[in-house]
This record gives C-alpha cells, structure tokens and sequence, in this order.
C-alpha cells in the first residue's frame, strides 16, 4: 500500500495544504476499483452530493482514491469520502488549479459547493471485499453477490 506522501509526490503537485498529510491518513485502493465523476452543475451540500451518487450505486471517493485516480485534467474534484477535524472545522480535499499551478486543498464539508466542483465517486466490482472495502461494498456488487447466491439456492431446490 503507497503512503499519502507517495501518493501526492506522484502528482507533482505545485502547492499543498499543509494540514493534509497531518490530519488525513492512507487507505488501500481496490485495484479493480472504477470510478467516475459526477457534476450536478448547480450549488449542492456535501450531503446532498453524497446522497445524489449513492442514489446512482457509487460511494464518495476517499483521498487515497482520488490522488490514485488517473484521469484528472483541470478541474476541480473534491473526495468528499475523507473528511478530517481541521481548525475546528470538517474538512475535505480536492484537487484544484489556479492559473498554471496544481493544487491540493481541502474546502470545509459543511459549506456548499458551487457549480464548478466536481465530486469523485468510486466502486469496487469485486465479488470479494478488500482489506479496505469490508464495509463498503458498492451497489453493483452486492446485487451481483445476491444475485449469485439466489442462483445457489435455485439450483439446490431444484434438486441440481
């Protein structure tokens, strides 16, 4: 498992919040972990961005997710999976640029976010959990899990 601190010297990044690597920790990302980005294109809470990818069958992604996370380009992504006590506040990171530099930042959780932010969200396709991921199956692989062990059950009543 990479550190937080070789996950953000990989993205060469040109600045950095300072109270990142002080106050948020690395997890193991599931290698066949798929992810995608969602824009609701209006202001939206954390909460409620939370609620909009979760309807969709995908979990916010955590900060090692999306400093592994190979697609980003120029826009703002935030992780809203990973929030740490800062100053006070709950705090999140996203990735960021301003002008020609590339930034790592964290926004505070109980703020709205505008239109420009996008929101990272992530699922695991494996039918066997990770280390990591006990807890955190996503949509598509519980449905799958169920549907396997219905056809189990079909099958031995079934006399087969």
């Amino acid at each position: 498992m990479k550190t937080l601190s070789t996950l953000i010297k990989e993205k060469k990044f040109d600045w950095i919040n300072v109270n990142i690597e002080k106050n948020f920790t690395a997890t193991e990302v599931a290698k066949d972990t798929e992810y995608k980005l969602f824009n609701f294109d209006r202001y939206i809470s954390s909460e409620d961005a939370i609620a909009e990818m979760k309807k969709d069958g995908w979990e916010p992604a955590n900060i090692s997710q999306l400093l592994s996370w190979k697609d980003w380009k120029d826009e703002w992504v935030v992780a809203l999976g990973s929030v740490a006590k800062v100053g006070g506040n709950r705090d999140v990171p996203y990735l960021g640029r301003n002008d020609s530099e590339r930034g790592l930042y964290l926004h505070w959780f109980g703020d709205d976010w505008d239109a420009i932010y996008r929101f990272l969200a992530v699922r695991t396709l494996s039918l066997e959990p990770q280390k990591s991921d006990t807890l955190n199956l996503g949509l598509l692989a519980r449905v799958e899990k169920i549907e396997k062990i219905l056809a189990h059950y079909n099958l031995n009543a079934l006399g087969e």
